[in-house]
């Protein structure tokens, strides 16, 4: 019962973390440093940088102007707690759920990132790309098919489209994707998920008149949905593949 407790606290400390990164990382901003209210600027106490417990406690407003601070922060700090709980009952041990964690909170950040920019940093895609092959390696299944596919599916998209249909952050991120779900087969089913997700999405605002055809929407959280299919869904998808392929 203590691990999965500790996963989650950890997952929330993550996750405030995390919320530094949404708002500042877009801006270029340093990401050191404490934090402070998104309305009057001051510097926040340490008891106010408590996961989950601050906000509450303060009602979801700074003690300083009394305005609200936006549900950003604890949103982040709840998934990020679920997705390291996610984690640790994915895996047999400690080494990997810590890899798949940190890999998953990351790509969370840069689908909140890419939702309210669009944009996706090189900065978050990296260790992305380092955590997913860090954990490939310690469950003994690493593989560079995944990784091959995705850089060169999005890579292809940007050459054609000479980066107007995807950024070369995307690419990146592709590769990211592709070490944290493994075989080549993996990743194929992944970008299939994302591309049904997004399409389901897309076609569901155009019906609610909430966006034009000629309207661009954020790519990454249908990635990160894909991607998150495919890795709750792995044993099975794989014994699917050994029956019919």
């Amino acid at each position: 019962m203590l691990l999965p407790v500790s996963f989650f606290l950890t997952g929330l400390i993550f996750g405030s973390f995390g919320s530094v990164l949404i708002t500042r990382v877009p801006r270029n901003e340093k990401i050191t440093g404490r934090s402070k209210c998104p309305q009057c600027k001051k510097t926040l106490s340490a008891w106010a940088l408590i996961p989950l417990v601050s906000f509450c406690l303060s009602r979801g407003k700074c003690r300083i102007c009394n305005k609200p601070i936006g549900m950003l922060y604890p949103f982040a700090e709840l998934a990020s707690g679920g997705l390291f709980l996610l984690a640790f009952f994915l895996n047999r041990d400690i080494a990997s759920s810590i890899f798949m964690a940190i890999a998953l909170w990351l790509l969370f950040v840069i689908s909140v990132i890419d939702m309210r920019t669009q944009t996706i940093s090189d900065m978050l895609n990296i260790p992305l790309c380092i955590f997913g092959i860090f954990y490939s390696l310690e469950i003994g299944a690493f593989y560079w098919g995944g990784a091959l596919v995705g850089v060169g599916f999005f890579g292809g998209l940007w050459l054609i489209s000479k980066g107007k249909w995807i950024g070369s952050g995307d690419i990146i991120l592709g590769a990211g994707v592709g070490f944290l779900v493994g075989s080549w087969q993996m990743m194929i089913i992944c970008m299939m998920m994302t591309y049904v997700i997004g399409a389901t999405v897309a076609v569901a605002l155009l019906i609610m008149k909430k966006m034009h055809r000629k309207s661009t929407i954020p790519f990454a959280q249908f990635f990160a949905l894909g991607a998150l299919f495919v890795i709750l869904f792995r044993d099975r998808l794989e014994l699917l593949l050994s029956i019919y392929f």
